[in-house]
């Protein structure tokens, strides 16, 4: 048994390794005498190489063949990728799982592993996905309901790094073990927002053209540490999609197409974040007057026009108290 775990969702690879370890040894998982654990970044291992080619001949004292790992082979050598391929060409019979989290498929080792063995991609959810993959992953793995808002919090929050996600669902988990199950409240409270454009509620609040909660969230985030550049480009980026939605609305396109052409979550963008409905609330000229203007914007904080605290605030605020 040949496998190729290659990808960037780090959550699942760990999960396909401890069912690697499980399908072949069982209750003996967890024994260091029954399974060998390689890093090729290892600085203490001369060959990396080498020492799989070792460990799979090796035996176990349990078992006729020894259960190997390898772990972060993207940066293995050429010469020793090519080593590999060239042994993986004579379909060596062993229990090997090797992972990557990238291998070019024209190379000569993806296509030995593809000949020997099993390729597994584990690629990141896409960022308008990411609240699905939470919803669906939560519940699957640590047994607990998850809101959708409080998927959408984390998604938006945390981005696509699945690894840190489900460690902040266990922080959270380990704070609030009896919790029926993880509500906004909940995330809210644990979680410290990692990704440099925190923009899901300060959209909400704008779309609705809503002064008061707007400029509510608008001094919490400046606040919170979120500088007014990053609020800019959220707003920008989300006005964009207002105008996008109102034009392709006006020429008979379906909201759920809508969301599909620009790369959006259907429940997310329309249903949770009531785009077609914010897009005819705004509508397109004065869509038009705000890109214009978060544009100039821009430009005035970056050249230090508009530098103070304060000045940030009142021209981020006049969005949309009129």
């Amino acid at each position: 048994m040949i496998i190729a775990a290659i990808g960037e969702d780090e959550f699942s690879k760990e999960k396909r390794i401890e069912r690697f370890l499980e399908e072949t040894l069982g209750d003996l998982k967890d024994d260091p005498m029954s399974r060998t654990i390689l890093f090729a970044t290892d600085p203490d291992i001369p060959s990396v190489v080498d020492a799989v080619f070792t460990a799979c001949e090796s035996v176990s004292m349990f078992s006729s063949e020894q259960v190997v790992v390898v772990r972060k082979c993207e940066v293995l050598k050429a010469d020793e990728m090519k080593s590999l391929a060239k042994w993986l060409s004579h379909k060596p019979s062993c229990k090997l799982l090797l992972e990557f989290s990238k291998l070019d498929a024209r190379g000569e080792l993806f296509k030995a592993l593809k000949t020997a063995g099993t390729i597994e991609k584990y690629d990141v959810p896409k960022q308008y996905k990411m609240a699905e993959w939470i919803a669906a992953a939560i519940p699957s793995h640590f047994k607990k309901a998850i809101d959708p808002e409080a998927s959408n919090y984390l998604a938006e929050a945390l981005g696509t790094d699945t690894k840190l996600v489900c460690e902040e669902v266990e922080k959270i988990l380990l704070f609030a073990p009896d919790a029926p199950k993880i509500t906004l409240d909940l995330v809210k409270t644990m979680v410290v927002p990692q990704r440099e454009l925190v923009a899901y509620e300060i959209q909400e609040s704008f779309g609705k053209r809503d002064p008061k909660e707007y400029t509510r969230k608008l001094n919490e985030m400046l606040n919170n540490g979120v500088n007014a550049v990053q609020i800019v480009a959220s707003l920008y980026s989300y006005t964009l999609d207002l105008l996008n939605t109102a034009s392709l609305s006006a020429k008979g396109m379906s909201p759920k197409d809508i969301a599909t052409k620009l790369g959006k979550n259907d429940f997310i963008f329309n249903i949770k974040g009531k785009a077609p409905e914010n897009a005819r609330r705004w509508g397109k000229p004065l869509l038009c007057r705000v890109l214009r203007r978060l544009a100039d914007l821009d430009y005035e904080i970056k050249s230090g026009k508009c530098s103070t605290r304060i000045a940030q605030e009142l021209a981020l605020a006049a969005l949309v108290v009129r």
